[in-house]
């Protein structure tokens, strides 16, 4: 199925963008542009260790045939981009930003934009929604199977070794701040959703065995957008709502979209 996916979209065709991250990296994008001419960009965040085509084969080619363009960087460290460390939303953040800039000195100032988010690309988009550096053209955030904290995410994996202590979080944390300027107790999507101001979708497969599902409703009820939705997956693992759910999937995405776009 991903190859088949990740044929198509080679076959489809892409154009690549560049920029350079605050750090000096190289970053590399990919727009997929509608058959029509549209001022809907869709744009993708990918998870950790994935790629942008990787994760956004098979919900481009819905969201072209809906006739909204589509864009998809890869992350630091990841796909064509530069990098040595993913940071779980932190520096990812940071970039995105930047790209969203980017697409609107290029692609235009009254562009509507989409962001889709998936695992620590939905962190990415959760972080990005609350942290009221987006521009008005930004009209609603889709967020699938993110984390509510990061931290707590680590912790909760902790206890499930039977460790049930942080200690070991903030070693490994001591070390990210001194040698990569990040910090894990500043990852934490559900602060950021209680700023959120524009619609947002939530999704989570309700068998995730990485990120648990019940953090999905806590991330729905601290969210402050006034237009919300959660959509869960019967049986669907980590970042595999789309490919269980089907049909499920696409009509609650579009039946969202349509109503916020």
């Amino acid at each position: 199925m991903l190859e088949n996916n990740l044929k198509w979209v080679e076959e489809y065709g892409y154009e690549k963008h560049y920029i350079i991250s605050d750090r000096g990296e190289k970053l590399t994008g990919y727009l997929m542009k509608a058959e029509k001419e549209s001022d809907v960009y869709v744009f993708g965040a990918h998870g950790y260790r994935s790629y942008g085509k990787k994760e956004f084969a098979a919900v481009s080619k819905h969201y072209l045939e809906k006739g909204f363009n589509v864009f998809f960087p890869d992350h630091v460290a990841s796909g064509e981009s530069e990098g040595t460390y993913c940071t779980f939303g932190y520096h990812e953040t940071t970039d995105c930003l930047k790209w969203i800039d980017y697409m609107l000195d290029n692609f235009g100032k009254d562009i509507k934009i989409i962001l889709h988010g998936v695992s620590m690309g939905a962190a990415t988009v959760m972080r990005m929604t609350g942290s009221g550096l987006l521009p008005q053209n930004v009209k609603m955030t889709i967020e699938d199977c993110g984390f509510t904290d990061a931290a707590k995410f680590f912790l909760f994996k902790l206890e499930a070794l039977g460790i049930k202590s942080d200690k070991p979080i903030k070693a490994v944390n001591f070390v990210n701040k001194k040698r990569l300027g990040f910090d894990f107790y500043e990852i934490s999507p559900i602060e950021s959703v209680k700023n959120a101001k524009i619609p947002m979708m939530f999704i989570h497969g309700d068998s995730d065995g990485l990120v648990p599902s019940f953090m999905v409703h806590e991330l729905y009820d601290a969210c402050a957008s006034e237009e919300k939705a959660i959509l869960k997956i019967d049986g669907a693992d980590h970042a595999q709502s789309l490919m269980v759910g089907g049909e499920e999937y696409f009509n609650a995405l579009d039946e969202f979209v349509d109503k916020n776009i």
